[in-house]
């Protein structure tokens, strides 16, 4: 990671501690995507969150994702088609990812090495979307990050909707580079009306004491 982007990094996270309570061991939820993408370019998942995250983490992952990756489609390298467990071989398509035999078990290895994050959603026939299963298990029934969760996700409608969510670092990879968010806007607003708020007690205190 670069000089510039580290220090970034770490006067985020320190941010994040200070206004949200942050603390090392992080807690990073992640979803399938993630996995697969680390796959592909063969990196080190929890290497790469801890130097981006300056600091020890604990890689957590939902049932709904694990769910996900076992349903994966696979490529046949010979045909070049695509296969799933409950359909014929059909054209190769983006959507959803598809991997090679030797991959997805690496990405279903992978993800199992990581605590499982119950999610409640084992008992539906389908495994929630990424969106639907992390969005419930992040934000509490009052709208806040109350587990302290990190999300790692290459969902872009996931990681806008968390943007809205006070105090949720975001993380995510982009060709093969662990990139973290900027502080929302949401959260820099919570963290400049704590800061006011120390600054007005301090002044009150002084007042006191004069």
């Amino acid at each position: 990671m670069r000089g510039k982007r580290a220090k970034q990094y770490k006067k985020l996270m320190n941010a994040y501690a200070h206004t949200f309570g942050f603390r090392a061991p992080y807690q990073v939820l992640m979803d399938s995507e993630i996995v697969i993408d680390a796959t592909k370019h063969k990196m080190e998942l929890v290497k790469g969150l801890e130097k981006c995250l300056h600091g020890t983490v604990k890689p957590m992952i939902t049932q709904c994702s694990i769910r996900r990756l076992y349903t994966l489609p696979t490529i046949d390298s010979k045909s070049s088609t695509t296969t799933t467990s409950s359909s014929s071989p059909t054209s190769i398509s983006s959507d959803p990812p598809s991997l090679n035999q030797t991959k997805k078990d690496a990405a279903i290895a992978l993800a199992k090495s990581f605590e499982r994050r119950r999610c409640g959603h084992h008992t539906l026939s389908e495994p929630l979307s990424n969106f639907d299963c992390i969005q419930s298990c992040i934000v509490s029934p009052s709208g806040e990050n109350k587990h302290r969760y990190i999300a790692a996700t290459q969902s872009r409608d996931l990681r806008a909707y968390l943007r809205s969510i006070p105090g949720v670092p975001l993380v995510y990879i982009n060709r093969s580079v662990m990139i973290m968010e900027p502080m929302a806007d949401v959260s820099w607003e919570r963290r400049e009306k704590e800061e006011w708020g120390k600054f007005t007690i301090g002044i009150k205190d002084s007042e006191r004491r004069a």
